[in-house]
């Protein structure tokens, strides 16, 4: 398989699933920052910049000159064209790699992620006298067509090497965003001395953002608790947002690819896999919940690099 095809199909997955994922964060960032309103301006403003905490664009949104305000960072991260991460260009980006590779996959696959497409342009192009939604709905919809596409490729391309590349760059981007998620509404719930019913209603968010509510519920059976999100979200074996569950599929993905030219990244993964699969809570909070995600943040790069090197570079 050619590095080149290899390339394209991973980062065609990693685009839509990070489309999903800001789908994610913004319909849940929206709800927050109508909650923070009411205590103010400048918890408003906080709440709104969460999302640009989250994906490292605070910066990049200041630049434009918008105001802070909840509804001006949903368009810039879901429509501004200018900004590589917004859903369109995500979506874009994710349609190009897969037209670059189209004999690679399923005629199912192409037709699914090209009517994405279409009917995003369709709702940017019905809104042509104002600015195009950013609400519920549209988020809803884009986690529905990330959804579509996994299902079509599930159920109809061979389990090959196409197939992994696939899986591997989902996993991948799945488990540095739920991270980012955590980490950043840890921090603000901390850094706001929030009071119980606040601090419920964040946990809550965070579930929502990653769809583990019912995860959560099935579990633990009880009142939402900050520790048993954390243990949730970052050692349950079982849900497939979990950095455990994440890190722990890419392992076994790598297994299954070429092993002479995959060294480092497999090399990567067990020990990151490790960490987690012999790591506890106490063990997180004694380097700070915080600083422990911020490193896995970078172990996940780190690792996302060496597939780059082992494989998109030199794959025959």
């Amino acid at each position: 398989m050619l590095s080149r095809v290899a390339a394209q199909l991973y980062w065609m997955s990693r685009y839509l699933e990070r489309a999903e994922n800001m789908a994610r964060i913004l319909d849940v960032g929206q709800s927050l920052a109508l909650l923070s309103s009411q205590n103010g301006p400048r918890e408003a403003a906080e709440a709104a910049l969460e999302p640009l905490v989250i994906t490292d664009t605070v910066a990049a949104f200041q630049a434009t000159g918008r105001a802070t305000r909840a509804d001006q960072v949903a368009q810039f991260l879901a429509w501004d064209e200018s900004h590589p991460s917004s859903i369109v260009n995500c979506i874009k980006t994710s349609r190009e790699n897969a037209r670059a590779v189209r004999g690679a996959m399923t005629a199912e696959m192409w037709e699914c992620i090209n009517d994405t497409w279409m009917g995003l342009m369709q709702r940017q192009n019905a809104s042509r006298s104002r600015k195009p939604a950013a609400d519920t709905t549209f988020f809803e919809w884009v986690k529905e067509r990330s959804h579509l596409f996994r299902g079509v490729t599930f159920a109809t391309i061979q389990r090959d090497q196409p197939y992994h590349f696939i899986r591997l760059g989902t996993h991948i981007e799945r488990a540095d965003n739920t991270a980012r998620i955590l980490s950043v509404k840890t921090r603000v719930k901390r850094e706001g001395g929030t009071d119980l019913v606040d601090d419920y209603y964040r946990l809550g968010a965070v579930l929502r953002s990653v769809s583990a509510l019912e995860a959560y519920r099935d579990t633990y059976r009880d009142a939402i608790n900050p520790d048993r999100v954390a243990e949730l979200l970052i050692f349950n074996p079982g849900f497939p947002r979990s950095l455990l569950f994440c890190t722990d599929i890419s392992r076994q993905i790598l297994d299954r690819l070429p092993q002479q030219s995959g060294r480092m990244a497999r090399r990567h993964a067990a020990e990151l896999l490790a960490k987690l699969q012999f790591g506890n809570l106490q063990e997180v909070y004694a380097s700070g919940l915080e600083t422990y995600l911020e490193m896995f943040v970078k172990d996940t790069i780190a690792l996302a690099d060496a597939v780059h090197t082992d494989y998109l570079e030199n794959l025959a």
